[in-house]
């Protein structure tokens, strides 16, 4: 693997191609409104917009983060709450969401969520540093005190979680003898504080506000930085290489090596990033990319060609804050600024509905079936009751 000068380097900047996957050709791309493509209104063939959570339901500010796990959607928000949502049908026969169990107060802004499924840990990042750990098999809960300022970002690679925090640091934490504990000395980023991370060819890609960091998993030692005058706003790991935004709209892909292979600068109405998804057409077989952006808008483009498919807004000045799909027909979600959450589905279904939430459904993990939060007060844990023993198992 090459580290030189056409890798991790200080900013190399590649010509907008028609392919991201392909030696992007000289020359620039299409401005103007052609540059996101058409305006969908949500309610055609192309995109249907399935619910709108009331007014009168869920956070009562600005969701930050969400997450699919067990069939159910954890959202977690300014609001200091921990809502727990499963989809079920509504008398008119629709889709629709329904609190699984009362919000749970966590004392500070839920700021990132991640789920591991094979251990059933569920991780909340806050805005205080503190992360709380919810684990489904068996029912636990944990506190992991070290940052000292906001978790922005968390991840699971070998059976250990590593945090990213907007003081500028990212820590590891194992879990040897059933309680996590912080691996070593934390790892300062060169390129500021961490917006987001990917594990990705054996290494950790960290975005930052002044650009994108790698570090050796083996040695821990810092790589290199590619240096950016935009905060990195996501990584996206699609096949051998590495998608990232940037909060100014542009758009960057990137191969093992850290050489940027293709850079699509703000176009038309896409001058901004803040949330980013993959996932795929029911109908027309086509991974998409989905651009999160400012005042409710998201942008989808058709990879490889890097096309855009369309753009439609969310709610109107609620910045979008989370795309989740929920990888069955076509079915995704959003989370914005103003504490709305809506259920979207791309194209025509091929057959009967089925939602993407119901236990054994396609693409989603089977519930265990636990008990813990049906019914349940304020519980400590989303998943029950506290419960002795058990580690974290991966």
């Amino acid at each position: 693997m090459s580290w030189g000068n056409k890798g991790w380097n200080r900013g190399v900047q590649a010509p907008v191609g028609s392919n991201p996957f392909a030696p992007a050709p000289a020359g620039g791309g299409p401005g103007g409104e052609d540059a996101t493509g058409p305006m969908l209104s949500g309610k055609g063939p192309e995109l249907q917009k399935v619910y709108y959570m009331p007014h009168n339901m869920g956070h009562n500010d600005g969701v930050n983060c969400m997450v699919m796990a067990d069939n159910k959607i954890f959202s977690g928000g300014r609001d200091e709450n921990l809502f727990v949502w499963r989809a079920e049908k509504s008398p008119s026969g629709e889709m629709q969401l329904v609190q699984d169990c009362a919000p749970i107060h966590l004392g500070s802004s839920i700021t990132s969520l991640c789920y591991e499924a094979s251990s059933t840990w569920l991780f909340c990042g806050l805005w205080s540093g503190t992360i709380r750990a919810f684990c489904k098999q068996p029912v636990k809960e944990e506190q992991l005190l070290g940052h000292r300022r906001s978790v922005t970002c968390l991840t699971v690679h070998s059976s250990v979680l590593i945090s990213g925090s907007n003081e500028g640091t990212v820590r590891l934490w194992t879990c040897p003898n059933g309680s996590f504990q912080c691996h070593g000395q934390p790892l300062t980023n060169p390129s500021g504080p961490v917006n987001c991370l990917r594990v990705f060819n054996g290494a950790l890609w960290v975005g930052g506000q002044q650009g994108i960091t790698c570090f050796d998993l083996e040695s821990l030692q810092a790589r290199g930085t590619i240096a950016s005058q935009y905060p990195v706003t996501g990584l996206l790991q699609f096949q051998n290489f590495m998608i990232a935004t940037f909060r100014n709209g542009e758009v960057s892909i990137y191969d093992a090596s850290g050489a940027q292979i293709f850079n699509r600068q703000p176009m038309g109405e896409h001058t901004s990033n803040t949330a980013l998804e993959l996932m795929m057409h029911p109908t027309a077989n086509k991974l998409m990319l989905l651009c999160g952006q400012t005042l409710g808008y998201i942008t989808a483009y058709d990879l490889p060609e890097f096309r855009p498919r369309g753009s439609f807004c969310c709610k109107d000045r609620s910045d979008v804050k989370a795309i989740v799909d929920a990888q069955s027909d076509g079915v995704f979600l959003t989370a914005g600024l103003h504490g709305d959450i809506i259920i979207w589905r791309w194209g025509a279904s091929a057959g009967p509905s089925v939602s993407p939430f119901a236990p054994g459904a396609p693409g989603a993990p089977g519930c265990g079936g636990c008990g813990g939060c049906g019914g349940c007060g304020m519980a400590a844990n989303v998943f029950g009751a506290p419960g002795a023993g058990g580690g974290m198992m991966m």
